[in-house]
């Protein structure tokens, strides 16, 4: 009767633990699921975060310099990041739209040039020969998606202005949004969890003041260099590597191609010159500048960062690109802190801590 009833009891627990597993599998199946259907909005919220992390950068350092409470503080950093976007757009906006309007025209241009041009070095023309218009046949893809790219502008253009809507409230009381937050968390972690939220907040600060940094030097100089040379659209073409260094290594990489086209198609000299400006100026931002302008800045390492770009492509497209290295810098944080530190007991230097 006992081995009965033990086997009974064995029994018992097998199927207990065998539900529980069943149970957790099917729970995370449904979190991906709808994780996977929400992709969109939780990289709007995350880059809401970004947003709201930006402006809260502004108020800190208004509240560091005059003796402003948050509330005023956060009104005098709006006011500034509006007078600094109206002065620039009444400064520079005009030449530039007028260099990103003809630059848009003249990169198919530019394209097919080059296609000519490579079609006449030896053995070029026997390896195309099966292809009546190698320009057309490689740009048709490319045209075929801009379709699709233009009718997604105002999606994007409304998913950013939603962005900044929600940064803004966040921003108006973000220990609020965080006490609500903790709220879902068991009682005898919430201090440290807080604690977590203040590091990765610290950390994203950080990372967005030395992205901010290595724009504007990667924008400005490579704006004026290449107008010292003599390339035609240089505002243009300096303000789209400037915004592309928003992505760390890849970024760069992708705002070196319209520049070096353009100013090979004038000269394949000039294109060669495009070439080692560029990477003059990157090699100084990133070895002199941005050191030197963001002490204790968060940077990860460079495979790490391009691995997490690519997934984050991948999964999210051009969104996840963009957004793959801030989230991966929170992500970090978080590990550190909670694992590293907490679990396995060791002391490591977290992103973003002073």
């Amino acid at each position: 009767m006992s081995d009965r009833e033990s086997a009974t009891d064995a029994i018992s627990s097998f199927t207990r633990r065998a539900l529980i597993v069943i149970g957790l599998v099917g729970l995370v199946s449904v979190l991906l699921y709808f994780a996977n259907r929400l992709l969109g909005v939780l990289l709007l919220v995350f880059a809401s975060v970004l947003v709201a992390v930006a402006i809260d950068g502004m108020v800190r350092l208004c509240q560091r310099y005059l003796p402003l409470s948050r509330p005023w503080a956060l009104v005098l950093a709006a006011v500034l990041i509006l007078l600094v976007l109206v002065g620039l757009g009444a400064l520079v906006g005009p030449p530039l739209m007028e260099q990103l309007s003809q630059l848009t025209q003249e990169l198919p241009q530019a394209f097919q040039q080059l296609v000519g041009m490579a079609r006449e070095l030896p053995g070029v023309e026997q390896a195309l020969g099966g292809v009546e218009d190698p320009a057309r046949s490689l740009a048709q893809p490319v045209l075929n998606r801009a379709t699709s790219v233009l009718s997604t502008t105002f999606d994007a253009l409304t998913s950013f202005l939603l962005a900044l809507l929600v940064g803004v409230y966040l921003v108006v009381d973000p220990a609020e949004y965080a006490r609500n937050l903790l709220m879902l968390c068991p009682p005898a972690r919430r201090e440290r969890l807080g604690q977590v939220l203040g590091m990765q907040g610290q950390a994203l600060r950080l990372w967005l003041i030395s992205r901010l940094i290595s724009m504007v030097f990667i924008g400005v100089f490579v704006a004026l260099g290449l107008a010292v040379m003599g390339v035609p659209m240089a505002g243009a073409l300096g303000l789209i590597a400037g915004l592309l260094t928003f992505i760390p290594y890849l970024g760069p990489i992708l705002g070196v191609i319209p520049t070096v086209l353009i100013a090979f198609l004038q000269a394949p000299q000039l294109g060669l010159y495009a070439v080692l400006l560029y990477l003059f100026i990157e090699t100084l931002e990133s070895n002199v500048v941005t050191p030197l302008a963001a002490k204790g800045m968060v940077r990860l390492p460079p495979a790490y960062t391009v691995v997490v770009q690519l997934a984050g492509g991948a999964v999210a497209g051009v969104a996840g690109v963009m957004l793959a290295t801030p989230l991966a810098v929170a992500i970090a944080v978080a590990v550190q802190m909670l694992y590293v530190e907490d679990v396995l007991g060791d002391d490591v230097e977290v992103l973003g801590e002073p």
